[in-house]
């Protein structure tokens, strides 16, 4: 077996183990779940500006949304979040949800304990940015 065989071999198990830990992790709980109907957000309280975007792009970027969104959240792993192509109604509270609290039964982990209200609230901003769908679609 060559070096870059096994090389990728490794990395390809490394990456099946962390989406082990992460599925198994979000069985428990996540935004579909009863336990998080008492968070009362409905809208973002930030403003879609230029600040609020550089700011919710680098947060995105460290923690590493991209590795399942795609760098300009264009789908990968996860689904795309540029489209009016959703699961869920794509509402600010979804949104808000999803990323605090994680998705059960997928790899979408919770981010309540590393980022504060405010980080999330700027990486929505910087997922609204890049929308590119039929804008008579939007409903934030």
């Amino acid at each position: 077996m060559t070096k870059i065989f096994l090389y990728k071999l490794s990395i390809n198990i490394i990456l099946l183990i962390f989406l082990f830990i992460i599925s198994f992790n979000n069985s428990i709980a996540g935004a579909g779940s009863k336990e998080i109907e008492d968070i009362q957000i409905d809208k973002n309280p930030l403003t879609l500006n230029e600040d609020n975007i550089f700011k919710g792009k680098k947060l995105w970027r460290k923690t590493g949304c991209y590795s399942c969104h795609g760098g300009n959240a264009e789908g990968g792993v996860g689904p795309s979040l540029q489209d009016d192509i959703w699961v869920y109604k794509p509402n600010d509270k979804m949104l808000f949800k999803t990323i605090a609290k994680g998705r059960s039964g997928t790899v979408m982990v919770a981010w309540e304990s590393e980022l504060s209200q405010t980080e999330i609230w700027e990486i929505i901003i910087f997922i609204r940015s890049l929308y590119t769908g039929d804008k008579s679609k939007i409903i934030w």
